[in-house]
């Protein structure tokens, strides 16, 4: 409070006192731990430069897929100026904190004895999920895998971030069936992923009912519609309904049945009733959707629940909610894929590519932006190409991953980017594993690979500009998904897709005189997102011919990235 106690007045105290009463008294509270790549953007700026070498380009009119080699903290971050508000799924497997060698904070291992190994954990992941939350729509969603090290913290910790509002599952994978190795008392043999939304518009959709099993008489229960199966149309559970209780003409005795195999109306001692009202009932026999059988002495009444069509007989994708306990995937099913993949396995834990395709496939929109920025062997990646592939689907996947060693089957090598998760992604495209075998039949797709790197901070912010201009290209490229180059020169550069014609010019006085290259060039009249160098704000708009004939937007840059990092730094330039 500054002063001694006694130096404050009554009124003083009780206004002190209201205060308190107004701050929070339930969240989780950890005493933060100094970052190194953190502290780092306190003297410079993040940002990313292609290797160009990596390129793959086999799939016009598609959106480029990216890796992002780097600390995620500083990728994210450059995510944020890129990708503010546009990604649709973010699955993240981050380390679980076991305290075996399996969590890195400040190039060194956290293990168990470290006294302050959960609150290293919470200051890692506080951080990125953040910035991460940033990235998503409105209408986006989140699954966090992990363990029971830190499940707990992480649920309080995602219900301060996202919202408890936005909580929608602590969904179980039962997916290691001989138990984890720390098992004790009793057999683990299950983790967690954590599944929030943005905000309240987040949904996700049903997946198609593919059990074979519902449909094991289908030599019998088959008509021109397909396989089905049977239920009965007499209910009790739902309590009885006198106008829900009539009787229906059985077709082959011309007798009337009624719920429960009655032959009359209930006196009171039956609470069966149908539940199909008697329209419903009219229309399921004209279409052949009722059967009577006999049952237990009884004339029953059944519909038939089909794989393809409703009750009405119109066709359908019939679909179930995913549910919270998943058990068909076994952590096996991961390792085996990175078999196929390399000949030997890189990771031990890889997650089954399956399961990811599982989760990525109940967000609804088929041209989602996934985002994985725990990306270690890539399995994210080959998951989103698959499905594209399964569902004609145009989803495009960002994959953000250091170069650490990859573990003790790849010890040697020289990290997990260049050695697994690049590779891996390359042999799904391709066909053509590493060591020139074929793996597949290839799915096309295009790739494009950055680095992370930096931009020192300039003694003046104008020096800072001047610095980090040229630097912004690809980050302007990534943000507009523009990878065809098409000019440059000393003052600007030129880039486009199929929907867009991106200038960026270096020099504030040549933006008349460029633009006539961009007139010149721009041959299919593409809308032109120009990015213009301005030490301030101000993005020069005036320099823009008034007489051109193409529709434009002016951005200032690097202003606008410094706005950016602004906020994530909080951090004042000289």
């Amino acid at each position: 409070m500054g002063r001694r106690l006694e130096e404050y007045t009554r009124e003083e105290l009780l206004e002190y006192v209201k205060t308190l009463k107004k701050q929070k008294k339930f969240g989780l509270v950890w005493e933060d731990k100094p970052e190194r790549v953190v502290k780092e953007c306190e003297t410079k700026f993040p940002v990313v430069r292609e290797v160009e070498e990596k390129a793959i380009e086999n799939a016009p009119g598609e959106p480029t897929n990216i890796i992002i080699e780097g600390d995620n903290y500083h990728a994210l971050s450059v995510l944020n100026y890129t990708h503010a508000g546009k990604v649709d799924v973010i699955y993240i497997d981050p380390p679980y904190n076991t305290g075996n060698k399996d969590f890195i904070y400040n190039d060194c291992y956290v293990d168990k004895e470290d006294t302050f190994r959960h609150s290293k954990w919470l200051s890692f992941m506080d951080k990125r999920l953040r910035l991460a939350k940033n990235l998503l729509k409105d209408d986006g969603v989140i699954f966090i895998s992990i363990d029971d090290n830190e499940q707990a913290n992480l649920k309080i910790l995602c219900d301060e971030i996202f919202g408890v509002q936005n909580f929608v599952s602590n969904m179980v994978w039962a997916g290691n069936r001989t138990g984890k190795n720390d098992s004790v008392n009793i057999k683990n043999i299950h983790e967690y992923i954590l599944v929030y939304f943005k905000t309240s518009d987040g949904v996700l959709q049903g997946i198609k009912d593919i059990d074979e099993s519902k449909y094991k008489f289908s030599d019998e229960y088959v008509d021109e519609r397909g396989k089905y199966y049977l239920i009965t149309l007499d209910q009790a559970a739902l309590g009885y309904v006198e106008s829900l209780d009539f009787g229906i003409e059985d077709p082959e005795t011309g007798e009337l049945v009624f719920p429960n195999g009655r032959k009359e109306k209930s006196k009171g001692e039956d609470e069966h009733r149908w539940r199909w009202g008697k329209e419903k009932v009219k229309n399921g026999l004209e279409n052949g959707l009722i059967v009577f059988k006999n049952s237990a002495g009884k004339r029953r009444v059944y519909t038939k629940q089909y794989q393809f069509y409703n009750s009405e007989g119109a066709k359908i994708d019939r679909t179930i909610l995913k549910e919270s306990v998943i058990s068909e995937y076994s952590t096996r099913g991961g390792k085996d894929l990175l078999k196929e993949l390399f000949g030997y396995a890189p990771f031990s834990y890889a997650k089954p590519m399956n399961l990811l395709k599982d989760l990525i496939a109940i967000f609804p929109n088929k041209q989602a932006v996934v985002l994985d920025f725990f990306a270690g062997s890539g399995t994210t990646g080959q998951a989103v190409m698959e499905l594209n592939k399964e569902d004609d689907g145009h989803r495009q996947f960002i994959l953000v991953t250091n170069n650490e060693a990859s573990g003790k089957a790849d010890a040697g090598a020289e990290g997990i980017a260049e050695k697994v998760t690049y590779p891996r992604i390359k042999t799904v495209i391709t066909g053509i594993r590493p060591d020139g075998t074929k793996y597949s039949d290839g799915i096309p797709a295009n790739l494009r690979y950055f680095k992370t790197d930096f931009v020192e901070k300039g003694a003046t912010t104008d020096d800072t500009r001047e610095a980090l201009i040229t630097e912004c290209s690809d980050m302007i490229r990534i943000r507009e998904n523009a990878f065809d180059f098409v000019a440059s020169a000393p003052e600007y550069r030129f880039y486009k897709n199929d929907k867009v014609f991106v200038p960026i010019i270096f020099d504030q006085f040549a933006i008349a005189e460029t633009w006539e290259k961009v007139e010149e060039l721009n041959t299919d009249k593409l809308p032109v997102h120009c990015y213009n160098f301005s030490y301030n704000r101000h993005a020069n708009e005036e320099e823009i011919p008034e007489d051109t004939k193409l529709e434009w937007t002016a951005c200032s840059i690097p202003e606008s990235v410094l706005e950016v990092y602004r906020k994530i730094f909080r951090k004042k330039e000289a």
